[in-house]
């Protein structure tokens, strides 16, 4: 149990030492004008820097979005909450044909390398699949 707890203990060090909080004032200002460009109407705005990236987790209408820039200010991913009702109609039709017995809890839309995916949480009693699908429909990844 001992050994357990100072693993748990490392790997939080591990995550602090890699990903630190930091005021707005610390962020560059290339990011800052192209983060305030693209996300006008943010709110609940917190920067972290994680290695050689700067990611900033804020809300929009109440919706969680985190970005990260190079230290250039090029956005190179986005993960954005969404509603179930803005998922591609190919992934809505997937979802239902596989896991009819599933109901949707959360969806994620996310964006890396000029790929587009989806996350989506499915639930049945106490039982949930995360599924990752692409745009069009095509499932990705299953993990239970």
């Amino acid at each position: 149990m001992k050994i357990l707890k100072s693993l748990v203990l490392l790997l939080f060090i591990g995550f602090t030492v890699n990903a630190q909080d930091m005021a707005s004032s610390e962020v560059p200002t290339a990011i800052q004008s192209q983060f305030k460009k693209a996300y006008k109407n943010a709110t609940d705005i917190e920067w972290e820097k994680e290695l050689d990236n700067y990611q900033v987790e804020f809300e929009i209408e109440r919706m969680d979005y985190e970005v990260w820039y190079t230290s250039n200010g090029k956005q190179v991913k986005l993960e954005k909450e969404i509603m179930p009702n803005e998922l591609p109609t190919a992934i809505k039709s997937a979802i239902k044909s596989k896991y009819s017995d599933y109901s949707i809890d959360d969806c994620e839309l996310r964006e890396e390398k000029g790929k587009t995916t989806y996350l989506v949480e499915l639930e049945k009693w106490n039982d949930e699949i995360d599924v990752v699908y692409d745009a069009k429909g095509k499932l990705i990844k299953e993990v239970k």
